[in-house]
């Protein structure tokens, strides 16, 4: 009988952690849907490229800054009731776009979905690690960001298609009713026991502030951080904002190709995330490996940026390893915390990736406002303005610039090996 409730509760748990996982892969296709829609939003709410880059930097904004907060409200209210809150205001977010008007709207929009989606993983993280057995937590927490990467692949050719066919707002609405199927599963399947829930201690914000500021003052976590930004950020800009339009105008590519494409990067980051973290911890060269990440990536898409034209397939292979190369932004996490006391290790990944994504919203804009200050005059018949292959590039160096800064740093900081004994004392000095 015992054996027979453990069975149903383990159930209920694995249930609840896919429900949780599919509102994050959902999460994803509204968040990189901007950069495939480029053309029809422009068009639309005749926005310039630093405009058009504030649909994804506010998302941004709206994510990172409330990584903190949320991180309390799921230990004060349960992660059931702050995924249905986070998907209904995914949806709503996601009808406020089809249904605008003005750039404002659009913009407002933006802001509701990346607020809805920045509780999307933290939650399925929370339920793999309170109520699922400790050997499968780190396959599903891997699984559970493998999700989102197909999420970004599903946003490629597919979302093309129905634009091409029903029109951008239709396919917003689309969208839309698919958050609703998430939030209608997420309310059958994310069932879980609540004892856990209200034994959450009382938040004080004074200590909050106090352990944030203490983190910030921590140079390891902070060098880790800033190596995070120059890791993730290719991935931001790129796969998320700027990669169609730019592979459309250099590698003149058709649009869905060039969307399918630039989303592979996003496959690259799944194997990356999953297989660089367990290389490192087998050969015990976490920082070393960030380092060849580091210098990886201002390679890669230093090739793409100012080499010769190629293949789509050779454009894909870059991609791939591009984005593998950003899966050294798990092993900044996994740096972060080395420094770190247990007690404060959620809240340091948790400022962390507050960081991290702000640096992806700020690049995205200053890349969106170089290429309003480079832009040559011309526009199409509708009055849009049209970006050169040159203009891309002068904007996009600045992303290289970041990168290059970020390796340069990781040159000139002198990290100790992970060991026991080093690990401890890094702990005992966070304190």
């Amino acid at each position: 009988m015992v054996s027979q409730e453990n069975n149903l509760k383990s159930a209920s748990a694995y249930l609840a952690w896919f429900a949780a996982a599919l509102f994050y892969y959902y999460q994803y296709i509204l968040r990189v849907s901007p950069g495939v829609m480029v053309t029809e939003l422009r068009a639309e709410f005749h926005m310039t490229a630093e405009q058009f880059s504030s649909l994804g930097a506010l998302y941004l904004y709206a994510y990172s800054l409330l990584q903190i907060p949320l991180g309390i409200l799921i230990d004060r209210i349960g992660v059931r009731r702050t995924v249905l809150g986070s998907v209904a205001l995914c949806t709503l977010g996601t009808l406020m776009l089809a249904w605008s008007e003005s750039l404002l709207g659009a913009q407002l929009s933006r802001i509701c979905i990346g607020a809805g989606s920045a509780g999307a993983f933290m939650s399925a993280l929370k339920i793999a690690a309170d109520w699922l057995p400790e050997g499968k937590r780190g396959l599903l927490m891997g699984t559970t960001l493998t999700l989102g990467t197909i999420g970004a692949l599903t946003a490629g050719k597919p979302l093309v298609w129905f634009i091409d066919s029903i029109g951008w707002r239709s396919t917003v609405v689309g969208t839309a009713m698919v958050g609703v199927l998430v939030l209608i599963l997420v309310l059958v399947l994310l069932r879980l026991p609540t004892k856990r829930q209200r034994e959450a201690p009382k938040v004080k914000w004074a200590d909050i502030g106090k352990s944030v500021w203490q983190i910030v003052r921590n140079r390891r976590v902070m060098i880790y951080a800033v190596l995070a930004i120059g890791v993730y950020t290719p991935l931001s800009v790129l796969a998320d904002l700027w990669g169609t339009a730019f592979l459309m105008q250099k590698f003149q590519l058709t649009r869905a190709d060039a969307a399918q494409t630039s989303m592979m990067m996003y496959f690259g980051l799944a194997i990356g995330s999953l297989l660089l973290p367990w290389l490192c911890e087998k050969w015990n060269m976490l920082d070393q490996a960030i380092k060849l990440c580091g210098f990886g990536i201002f390679i890669v898409f230093g090739f793409i940026l100012f080499g010769p034209n190629v293949g789509i397939g050779g454009l894909t292979a870059l991609l791939i390893l591009l984005g593998i190369f950003c899966g050294a932004e798990m092993m900044c996490f996994t740096g972060a915390v080395r420094y770190t006391t247990p007690e404060t290790s959620g809240m340091t990944l948790g400022v962390v990736n507050t960081l991290n994504m702000l640096g992806g919203a700020i690049l995205q804009q200053a890349i969106g406002f170089l290429l309003d200050v480079r832009w040559s005059g011309q526009s199409d018949a509708a009055g849009v303005r049209i970006y050169q292959t040159h203009e891309f590039v002068v904007a996009l160096s600045l992303l290289l610039v970041v990168v290059a800064s970020c390796c340069l740093i990781s040159l000139t900081s002198h990290f100790q090996p992970l060991t026991p004994a080093t690990e401890d004392e890094a702990k005992h000095k966070a304190t």
